[in-house]
């Protein structure tokens, strides 16, 4: 069952990863902070649709969108596809992740982004581990990803300073470490069932501009 902690900031933690600056295509969101999953997964029952853009620099904005779901207690499934930009054609990618809480403020997740029929135009399937835990005042989020060509080292922090406004931060590996990817932003909600989240990443890689995000979640009880 999941503990109190982790139930409090959810509906803080159902943004998620839109790219991890490899692939330049669209990437399975699962629940996380920018751009890395955290071990935090939905709910069961309960549903999250989203629409976000990714836009900077010198490439065309891309709009997509996406929902996950909680079929089980601590276990999560999604979809994601891009509705219009560059790449549309490269059809839609899904994840999933398996949640095991450890103990009240620590929790581990298993789980895999970015699945699709089509490697060429999506790139290949995020395979993941992560830790995450509640240390009062924050969250911190230790992972790992075995991804082909791509084995990276990610970490994050998120932290509330409102009961409705929560900042976030990560670093993750690219390019099978010889480049990184640092991002700031956050998630605010507006309502029960609004939340708006934006964040700006800065990628190492020369020639990458920074690159934003900005997404709209619609959270829908189903039970």
């Amino acid at each position: 069952m999941q503990s109190v902690s982790c139930r409090a900031i959810l509906l803080y933690l159902v943004g998620v990863s839109l790219i991890l600056g490899i692939t330049g295509a669209a990437f399975a969101t699962p629940t996380g902070l920018n751009n890395i999953p955290t071990a935090d997964a939905v709910s069961k029952d309960l549903l999250v649709l989203q629409g976000f853009s990714e836009f900077g620099g010198e490439r065309s904005p891309g709009w997509f969108v996406g929902a996950k779901y909680g079929p089980l207690e601590n276990v999560e499934i999604g979809i994601d596809d891009k509705a219009a930009g560059r790449g549309t054609a490269a059809g839609p990618v899904l994840q999933g992740k398996f949640r095991l809480p450890l103990r009240e403020n620590c929790a581990a997740a298993l789980g895999a982004a970015n699945i699709s029929d089509n490697s060429d135009r999506n790139g290949h399937s995020f395979p993941y581990f992560v830790l995450s835990h509640d240390l009062g005042e924050m969250n911190a989020h230790l992972g790992y990803s075995w991804q082909k060509a791509n084995q990276a080292w990610f970490v994050g922090v998120d932290r509330a300073v409102t009961p409705r406004l929560t900042l976030r931060a990560d670093w993750t590996e690219v390019e099978d470490g010889d480049e990184s990817l640092a991002s700031l932003g956050f998630i605010r909600e507006i309502d029960a069932q609004w939340l708006v989240e934006a964040w700006a990443s800065f990628p190492t890689a020369h020639g990458e501009h920074t690159a934003y995000v900005a997404k709209f979640d619609y959270v829908v009880p189903l039970k």
